[in-house]
């Protein structure tokens, strides 16, 4: 080759580099061009307070929320946005408490229809939330300044234990002012367990109600004796050997009981679930019969219709309706209400779930091998992944052209499909109201000839059934947390595999240059040294 036709080589390869470099500087200006916030959240993180136990809340829920933000898609900033925000938050309270809390629960909606400081509603100053929806909605929210919105939020709940408390003294003639004994705190706390658990919500709550919650709460709540050993296993943990309560002291024990409560509950829903799991219509299935559902006890007695709007009941095959068990469990009569923005529900087992397969991930998308890999390594998944669950998977990476969105209504509904006990069923948007005629579910008891009809039905669908199992409930509808994330995460990475791909054909073109060159510059060092 001619020293020409080398030089024109050269020439090419340092073109090609020039625009690398010039594509590199333009992805690199837009990735900067969302300008960081002129003032961080001091004010709020001084508001919550700089005391030590402030200081390790706010790290408690960094911890418990960083699997979630580091999974879910993030803006330039590294960022996540209002839908995202709302459901990490979502997660964080339903993981730790059991809370349902409303702004946060989608409510059958969708995750980008309001924004996570709706929550929040009137129990916050205004100015406070303005600074919430002005970092959120200009720059998205970081790890730590979520994790100060989530210790916001709690301390919500905590002005609701002080509000209820306030009204209880007064029923029973107490002076705020004035400390307790011991005998006159668990008379409080006692009292205040009744209002909180079977009176009327706190908006509802009057002076009236006080005087009867202690015998209320042993007659409607079967577990008051579990309650009643609580409030003393936490009075004794925070007070040990304390004869006096001032009244700060009973908010910080009764803020706890508010905290720990959703477990004691849980072991309800576990009860509960075992009796639906003894009854399945078949082994591993999730599923019961309605007319099995009716008859696994007492507390089994929502009628049909209730089911169906609450999306429980999966009537794929109408002549032999089943009761979704995770979904079930998920519905509003299993949860106490003593708010009317939250509830205290039971624990969702999937969420441990997700969080493992988070880990494994550490982004917004997987491959379906690197999912199937992670799910089959599960402790709680004691089987191998069945081809059908191999090729659902394989239809989700392809409707996402490979990759799988693990925020989303289609990964859910495959979860749903590989842990049908722990995973609910996701059911498309507007198609549950979980919400509608709450305070009325009480009316939406079955009848005795409909329980009758339906014992009939599950009777005749056992002795019919065939062997095979059912075809999965399955329609490929996606609905992802935050579909706008979700496209400036794919717009990035396609951004940076072009950087790549460009600096890969740099260094490929300077390798060649230098092994053409390198023979012509030996001969011509060669000739030169033979002259002289």
């Amino acid at each position: 080759m001619s020293a020409m036709k080398i030089l024109r080589v050269l020439a090419s390869l340092l073109i090609m580099a020039q625009l690398s470099s010039a594509f590199r500087k333009r992805v690199r200006g837009a990735l900067r061009s969302s300008t960081e916030p002129k003032a961080l959240l001091a004010e709020l993180e001084q508001a919550l307070g700089t005391e030590e136990w402030a200081i390790h809340e706010l790290q408690g829920f960094e911890e418990d929320l960083k699997v979630t933000f580091k999974a879910l898609p993030k803006n330039a900033r590294g960022a996540i946005e209002a839908p995202s925000a709302r459901y990490a938050l979502h997660r964080l309270f339903i993981q730790r408490h059991g809370w349902m809390v409303k702004g946060l629960e989608t409510g059958g909606g969708a995750w980008d229809a309001e924004s996570p400081i709706v929550a929040m509603d009137a129990h916050v100053p205004k100015e406070m939330r303005e600074l919430f929806e002005d970092r959120l909605g200009n720059y998205g929210m970081t790890l730590h300044e979520l994790a100060v919105l989530a210790a916001t939020m709690k301390k919500m709940f905590e002005r609701d234990v002080e509000q209820r408390l306030r009204i209880v003294y007064e029923g029973m003639n107490l002076v705020e002012k004035e400390s307790l004994d011991l005998a006159q705190a668990h008379e409080v706390m006692l009292t205040y367990a009744g209002a909180y658990i079977v009176g009327p919500q706190l908006e509802d709550l009057t002076t009236a109600f006080v005087p009867k919650a202690v015998a209320d709460l042993k007659e409607k709540f079967p577990r008051s004796k579990q309650a009643e050993d609580l409030l003393i296993k936490i009075r004794m943990d925070i007070a040990p050997g304390s004869g006096s309560f001032d009244f700060a002291l009973m908010v910080k024990v009764l803020s706890k009981f508010g905290h720990q409560l959703g477990a004691l509950e849980d072991t309800e829903c576990q009860v509960m679930k075992e009796r639906l799991v003894a009854r399945e219509h078949r082994s591993g299935s999730g599923r019961v019969r309605l007319g099995d559902f009716y008859a696994a006890g007492n507390g089994f007695v929502e009628s049909p219709e209730y089911l169906r709007a609450r999306g429980a009941l999966d009537e794929s095959n109408p002549e032999d309706p089943k009761v979704l068990i995770p979904n079930y469990l998920a519905n509003p009569s299993m949860c106490l209400t003593p708010s009317g923005y939250y509830s205290i529900c039971c624990f969702d087992e999937c969420e441990s779930l997700m969080d493992q397969i988070e880990s494994g991930i550490e982004a917004p998308m997987g491959t379906p091998e690197k999912i199937a890999s992670l799910v089959s390594a599960l402790p709680s998944f004691n089987r191998t992944l069945s081809p059908t669950l191999l090729q659902l998977l394989d239809e989700v990476a392809g409707h996402h052209g490979g990759m799988i969105p693990v925020h989303g209504r289609l990964f859910s509904q495959w979860m749903h499909q590989a842990f049908p006990r722990e995973c609910s069923f996701p059911h498309v948007t507007g198609v549950v109201d979980r919400y509608g005629q709450q305070d009325s579910w009480v009316h939406s008891k079955v009848q005795h000839d409909e329980r009758q009809r339906y014992f009939e039905l599950a009777h005749r669908a056992q002795v019919d059934a065939p062997v095979e199992a059912d075809a999965p409930m399955w329609t490929m509808h996606e609905e992802l947390v935050d579909r706008k994330a979700i496209d400036k995460h794919l717009l990035r990475s396609s951004r940076i595999e072009d950087l790549l791909l460009c600096g890969t054909v740099s260094f490929v073109g300077f390798m060649l240059a230098k092994s053409l060159l390198t023979p012509v510059l030996s001969s011509r060092m060669s000739a030169k040294s033979k002259l002289l």
